[in-house]
């Protein structure tokens, strides 16, 4: 696991969150960090590691909340040939030169009600505690979860594909190659969706949900959660995954149709959108069609089929039973088989029951259903 990564706790190290104390710190070493590195302590501290994440005792006791996350971005090989920096240099175990890698640091303070034995949020500490109720913490002082992302675009009009790579790459082998052949009105929706697909990377998602973003949250109240599932980690790879595909869709809808809301009091977004200048660019605002939320689609053919089958059943019922009863009322041999299905009805064995505790009177005049003579009578005793 991560723990293979990290050295042992540094004791009596500034601590950098209010700079008034010191604290022990663990480091993790996946690769050195060029953005953050260890948030927890001064960056002499941590001169000569490969440091890209770390915990303190500080974040231990004080933090607050049940899940706090971290996250740093390799681009593959490529993107660095685009002169588009990395979050880390990842040693030999995480580098991956045809994909995007995202590291997620996960410090879980939670206390489970039941041991938790996904590899991810591994809980089996038990935790002494003065209630009756067994809880168990993590296992590890930080949990990471690593992610790789590749993505790959055809022409089909002639079969070349590219290759099966982090984004960065692709937007190189495209737009700078043209490796693909593509036309120019092609190129304009190469242009539209690699940028989707950058604004649905899981690298911004973690960005803007941060915490939040974990499924792990809605067990939680406070730093009290119940048992997570054995596969909670491929719950939340597949969250994230589900979460870049809807982001994708809708960049793709709002770049012909983008959402006009308030930034600030007086300001609203549109006031700041940056409108393509290429001509192929703007056509692509033209040829979008989305279903305007001011109309509804309806299925006429199900809609009448409803109508026509409700319509005959209504009339069934109106015409066809009441001609039944019709004619048992004026066939004297009927007569009694209507009584008693009529006094034997559950509403008359009902009123039947009520009169034999003095409750009454009632009004028969409907046979079928009986009603007390009285409006808002009430009793009571039964």
């Amino acid at each position: 696991g991560e723990e293979k990564y990290a050295t042992d706790w540094i004791k009596n190290v500034p601590e950098a969150y209010i700079n008034q104390s010191l604290t022990d710190v663990k480091l993790y070493q996946f690769g050195k960090g060029t953005v953050d590195g260890c948030v927890g302590t001064t960056a002499n501290v941590t001169r000569g590691y490969n440091d890209t994440f770390c915990v303190t005792r500080y974040m231990q006791q004080n933090f607050q909340a049940a899940y706090s996350l971290w996250h740093v971005l390799f681009c593959s090989l490529r993107c660095q040939r685009a002169n588009i920096s990395s979050d880390f240099d990842p040693i030999p175990d995480f580098r991956v030169e045809n994909a995007d890698v995202t590291l997620v640091a996960i410090l879980n303070k939670a206390l489970y009600a039941g041991e938790t034995q996904d590899p991810l949020f591994n809980a089996t500490t038990k935790v002494e505690a003065r209630s009756k109720i067994d809880f168990y913490k993590s296992n590890s002082d930080l949990n990471v979860l690593g992610c790789t992302e590749q993505y790959q675009f055809c022409n089909l009009g002639n079969g070349a594909c590219t290759d099966l790579t982090g984004l960065y790459g692709i937007n190189q082998s495209v737009a700078g190659r043209n490796d693909l052949s593509l036309s120019p009105t092609q190129k304009a929706v190469f242009a539209l969706v690699w940028k989707a697909a950058w604004a649905s990377s899981i690298q911004w998602s973690l960005e803007i949900l941060a915490d939040t973003m974990l499924l792990a949250q809605d067990s939680a109240n406070g730093i009290y959660s119940t048992a997570l599932n054995d596969d909670q980690w491929e719950l939340e790879a597949q969250n994230m995954h589900n979460i870049a595909l809807a982001v994708l869709q809708r960049r793709v809808f709002e770049y012909a149709s983008p959402e006009n809301i308030e930034i600030q009091p007086g300001l609203m977004s549109h006031q700041r959108i940056n409108a393509p200048t290429d001509p192929l660019m703007q056509d692509l605002c033209g040829r979008q069609k989305v279903r305007a939320s001011d109309h509804v689609s309806i299925n006429v053919l199900g809609m009448a089929i409803i109508l026509v089958v409700g319509g005959i059943c209504i009339l069934l019922d109106w015409f066809f039973i009441e001609q039944i009863f019709w004619w048992r009322s004026v066939t004297h041999a009927k007569q009694t088989k209507k009584a008693d299905w009529m006094a034997t009805s559950t509403l008359q064995l009902q009123r039947q029951a009520l009169e034999a505790r003095g409750i009454g009177p009632w009004s028969v005049r409907d046979h079928e259903f009986p009603v007390l003579a009285q409006r808002g009578q009430m009793f009571y005793g039964l």
